[in-house]
């Protein structure tokens, strides 16, 4: 635990530090001061009220359980998610994935962390859901762990960037039916049975669209051994249906 708060503290001075040097722009309209202006986060479409106790997706009345876990329960244990995907966050995952906007990451873990606590897991370890060695070469960082490290530090847990791995180079799932998405994952992560076994983790990704990649990873984390594999991502998409 005392690891974890010095940590945090050398990462928070590291950020204090580059905002100093380097002062922060918004990562939407470019006005300076902050990776997203206070005008620009009022238009996030937050996701709140009752929701899924197992995927996170919203639902009504006396549902507890949506249609599609009601009919096939995931393999993680839970999933929740920050917001709906469009608009700001569209803009703000972009700059994350494709621009080295990696403030953003420590910035969405902020908003991230009362999402968590909400909740009652009981977590170990956080582990971000890695990229192939072929796309982390072309980007040079992985943006789920730009969210997951910061994440991990502001909830006091152990980050463990090394406990999952893909090891087969996927399609990008940009344009792939659901059906195309779940086959494109299949097989493509492997776990570290030393780092993840008897472990209740925190599997932490950008975005949630059909939920195949997080379907894959908690997985291979089960088969590694793992504990509960709780999900958290900053924006998913959601079918109509389950709305």
């Amino acid at each position: 635990m005392l690891k974890n708060q010095i940590a945090g503290i050398f990462f928070k001075g590291f950020w204090t530090a580059l905002d100093w040097v380097y002062p922060p722009v918004c990562a939407v309209c470019g006005s300076p001061g902050h990776p997203l202006c206070l005008n620009c986060r009022e238009k996030i479409q937050f996701i709140s009220g009752k929701v899924c106790s197992v995927c996170g997706a919203p639902i009504h009345g006396n549902m507890e359980i949506c249609y599609d876990c009601d009919k096939k329960r995931p393999v993680y244990d839970a999933m929740r998610n920050l917001a709906f995907y469009g608009g700001v966050i569209r803009e703000c995952v972009h700059a994350l994935k494709y621009q080295n906007n990696r403030s953003l990451g420590k910035y969405f873990s902020e908003l991230l962390l009362p999402v968590v606590d909400k909740e009652t897991w009981q977590i170990d370890i956080v582990v971000p859901v890695p990229l192939s060695r072929e796309r982390y070469k072309e980007r040079g960082y992985n943006q789920a762990a730009a969210i997951a490290h910061p994440l991990a530090l502001g909830l006091g847990k152990r980050y463990f960037p090394f406990g999952l791995e893909q090891v087969k180079d996927t399609r990008s799932q940009v344009g792939l039916s659901a059906e195309e998405r779940r086959l494109n994952v299949v097989g493509a992560f492997e776990a570290i049975p030393e780092l993840v076994n008897r472990k209740n983790i925190l599997l932490v990704d950008d975005v949630m669209t059909t939920g195949a990649t997080m379907e894959s990873s908690a997985k291979a984390l089960k088969c590694a051994g793992s504990g509960d594999v709780y999900c958290i991502t900053i924006a998913r998409f959601v079918r109509l249906r389950n709305v």
